[in-house]
């Protein structure tokens, strides 16, 4: 009965409630970001610039450097936030939103990250101090989240394929059979619209003698809006069921499918990715 009586006193308690949405990102919110084995709590600075966006860490525990502030938020949460660890992520990072800072409280921590302004405690100056280790810490963890990607790198060294191809008299026929694909999607693959895939790479470097560059082209408004939390749910779903729950082949796989979808429409203009994103994850 003791049980029952707390139970029902802890229900009736006003707990702090975390959004755990994807909305439009904003200055001031606090979110979860994540990729592989990397996640810590991030405050978002300013807007978005392309696929990144500034961010300041931020821990769930009181303690800090002279850089360091509680912050106040719309659900009651104090969130601690490190102003003096500031880095560019990439949007696909970003898990959930949790709350939102207050605008007060934004500012409180955007002067001491502009060194306006002292945080809440006093600076670490030993080594051995356990704040340097929490410091340390926060610091990997946004260090990791900065350098996440998906795209692939392209190797300046290696020769494109369309070149490859015009230099041997290799036709998008030619190259269909002996790929065992369409015409068409050879066609894709000689204007790098999509990558080949690991045995293509090896009938190619055959073929020519040498190992193409991989590197497909893609619309730089299309990734920006892929990256977008919105998607990370629906894209993440389907790296579990494609793809055995590899997301960066299942991103570079859909991000081709899109580019291809794109280029067989007759319509000018800027595509509304975001639309057609939706539209194709909706369909699967």
């Amino acid at each position: 009965m003791a049980s029952d009586r707390l139970q029902r006193r802890l229900a009736e308690l006003d707990w702090p409630t975390p959004a755990l949405d994807q909305p439009e990102l904003a200055p001031g919110q606090l979110w979860r970001a994540s990729w592989h084995e990397t996640a810590g709590l991030v405050v978002i600075l300013g807007n978005p610039s392309g696929r990144t966006v500034n961010v300041a860490a931020a821990s769930a525990n009181a303690t800090g450097d002279d850089k360091t502030l509680v912050a106040s938020t719309g659900n009651s949460m104090t969130p601690t936030v490190w102003a003096g660890l500031t880095a560019d992520i990439k949007t696909f990072t970003l898990e959930h939103r949790i709350t939102d800072l207050t605008a007060k409280d934004l500012g409180a921590v955007r002067a001491v990250v502009a060194g306006s302004a002292p945080g809440h405690w006093a600076p670490i100056v030993d080594d051995l101090d356990d704040r340097a280790l929490v410091r340390a810490e926060l610091a990997d963890r946004l260090e990791k989240l900065a350098e996440a990607e998906w795209i692939p790198k392209t190797d300046t060294a290696a020769p494109r394929l369309s070149d490859l191809a015009k230099k041997s008299g290799m036709t998008a026929s030619r190259l269909g059979t002996e790929l065992h694909i369409s015409p068409g999607d050879a066609r894709r693959l000689l204007q790098e619209k999509r990558e080949p895939t690991p045995s293509e790479v090896g009938i190619l470097t055959s073929l020519f003698g040498t190992t193409p560059s991989g590197a497909m082209e893609l619309d730089a408004d299309l990734l920006v809006e892929m990256d977008l939390p919105e998607f990370r749910s629906a894209l993440e779903r389907r790296a579990h069921r494609l793809h055995t729950g590899d997301t960066i082949a299942s991103r570079r796989t859909f991000a081709a499918s899109m580019t291809a979808q794109a280029a067989r429409q007759r319509e000018t203009g800027r595509r509304n990715w975001r639309a057609l994103i939706r539209e194709a994850l909706h369909e699967d």
